[in-house]
């Protein structure tokens, strides 16, 4: 998608003094209002833009998703300057949170700024008298999929509160100062419900596109397919607590499959090099640029998780535990995993990747560092695509749904083969590299069968298929292992104890981070905080 930025034009008026005793008592001119607004060119599809703005808060989402969903768990440490560079990000993975972390407010917030937004344009686009860009009447079906798309999106800002605090609350309209009291937190099973009504409702609307029915130059909005493939990753998130679930979440990935809109890019590293989300698997990108003329602008993430030697600030630094998930033979660990001595080009000669002088674990996450000639000119503007759904991740989640439902083993075994067979035929080669001191042997990558550990392996499939993404977090607590792996994890040699002051929730509830302090002060009370914090 896109990031628009609108700016209100700078009008220059001449003014002629006139006799009428009325010439002060005119209407600024070059002031936007609500009512004006919703009148002017283009207004409904500015409205739509700005729903998505919540995935370009950098701090607020695309480092907040990173310091959770690898960060927070035995995929990566934090890394940084020092252990005093962003410590409440240590705290995560240790198990030591608190309920002023600034990971967790900024989500809450990026969330539900992206949320309110969404709630403005459902309360006011149904009823503005909406123009196109050239200052015609909107057609009925484009407004239709315009509000289909804010439901979507804001489906997916629960999703992702659900997942890390639990219920939280369900504000479904604009706010006001009234209300401020009386906020008080749906329950998850609530808050699902109402996040998979939502994306039933839209799938059934005909003004919501398929992926194959939509120009290229509209990717990154919502589509068919996408609303499925949410409905298949918040099904799957709530299954191992209601099993019945399993056979939502498979059916919803199978219409994604079986749209036939999406295929897996031959080759993997192509997915992480410049306009790879461009390829026929991305479901959902969110697409950053560097392109003002166009409004199009960059992110932030390569520099805050790139090595420090490389201009960046050494954040996200790959455990031993993920090096050691690849098996032989396998060429995503040479697209994840980048290592101490590691060689780029650069316009004068090369860049030689050093380590040395700051805390991390020897890896830094290939999959966001950008060599010289993809940086941006300027701070946070750097051209990267985050995946936030992507084809293999909808056939894994596929599989594991068939698995957990009871369904055909052969069927799950053969959409395993198809993330494993893609991996097993991809280059051994960093196109981009000088040099790589990582080798990836040839060793064959051997299929799963139907007789396999399909468990094992489906999970497996998605730990080395989606490593370094910002998933790992949302594996781990969907099957209810987040505390076991990070206290196993805290008895590694490796581990410097990361994990070790974890403990368990409730028998059969799943763990849950605090609500910000904040939040529960603003509400004077009313939003209740989680048990144990």
């Amino acid at each position: 998608m896109k990031k628009l930025v609108y700016t209100l034009p700078l009008l220059a008026v001449l003014l002629t003094v006139s006799c009428s005793k009325n010439y002060l008592n005119r209407p600024p001119l070059g002031v936007q209002t609500d009512d004006n607004f919703f009148k002017s060119p283009g207004a409904g599809m500015k409205t739509v833009v700005n729903c998505y703005l919540g995935f370009y808060d950098f701090w607020g989402y695309q480092a907040a998703i990173a310091e959770l969903g690898n960060m927070a768990t035995d995929e990566s440490d934090k890394g940084g300057s020092d252990n005093n560079d962003r410590p409440f990000v240590l705290d995560l993975g240790y198990g030591r949170t608190l309920s002023n972390n600034e990971t967790l407010n900024n989500l809450w917030k990026a969330c539900y700024n992206g949320i309110g937004n969404c709630n403005v344009a459902l309360e006011r686009l149904p009823g503005a008298p909406l123009l196109d860009d050239k200052g015609n009447p909107l057609d009925e079906n484009v407004k239709k999929r315009y509000l289909a798309e804010v439901r979507y999106l804001r489906a997916y800002y629960y999703l992702d509160l659900v997942r890390i605090f639990g219920g939280v609350p369900l504000l479904t309209k604009t706010l006001t100062i009234d209300d401020r009291n009386k906020i008080v937190r749906a329950t998850a099973t609530e808050t699902m419900q109402f996040i998979t009504s939502e994306l039933e409702a839209i799938t059934a609307d005909a003004a919501l596109p398929s992926r194959k029915d939509m120009p290229d130059a509209e990717l990154g909005r919502a589509t068919k397919e996408a609303a499925w493939a949410l409905q298949a990753r918040a099904y799957l998130f709530f299954a191992e607590d209601d099993k019945s679930l399993y056979a939502k979440a498979r059916d919803a990935a199978k219409k994604v499959v079986d749209s036939k809109a999406f295929s897996l890019e031959p080759q993997y590293q192509q997915l992480f090099l410049k306009d790879g989300y461009k390829s026929r698997e991305s479901v959902f990108p969110i697409i950053f640029g560097d392109d003002p003329a166009a409004f199009i602008y960059g992110s932030t993430q390569p520099i805050y998780c790139s090595p420090r030697s490389a201009g960046g600030w050494g954040f996200d630094c790959p455990t031993q535990s993920l090096v050691d998930a690849f098996e032989p033979g396998d060429p995503r660990a040479l697209f994840t995993i980048l290592d101490q001595g590691d060689v780029f080009p650069t316009a004068g000669g090369k860049e030689v990747l050093d380590f040395s002088n700051y805390p991390n674990t020897g890896h830094h996450n290939r999959k966001v560092f950008l060599p010289q000639n993809r940086r941006g000119q300027g701070w946070g503007n750097d051209a990267w695509t985050m995946y936030l759904i992507r084809y293999a991740d909808v056939l894994l989640m596929y599989a594991e749904a068939e698995l957990e439902s009871g369904g055909n083993k052969q069927i799950v075994a053969d959409n395993i083969n198809l993330v494993r067979s893609r991996a097993a035929t991809s280059s051994h080669t960093d196109v981009e590299a000088t040099s790589r001191v990582r080798v990836i042997p040839a060793t064959p990558l051997p299929p799963v069968t139907a007789a396999s550990d399909l468990r094992a392996a489906v999970r497996h499939e998605r730990r080395v298929e989606l490593g370094g993404e910002y998933g790992r977090l949302f594996d781990l607590l969907r099957w209810n292992t987040y505390v076991s792996t990070m206290k196993d994890f805290s008895a590694k040699p490796y581990s410097n104890g990361k994990g070790n002051s974890f403990k368990a929730p409730a028998s059969g509830n799943k763990y849950l981070f605090p609500i910000p302090q904040l939040e529960i002060d603003r509400s004077g009370g009313s939003i209740k905080q989680n048990p144990g914090y």
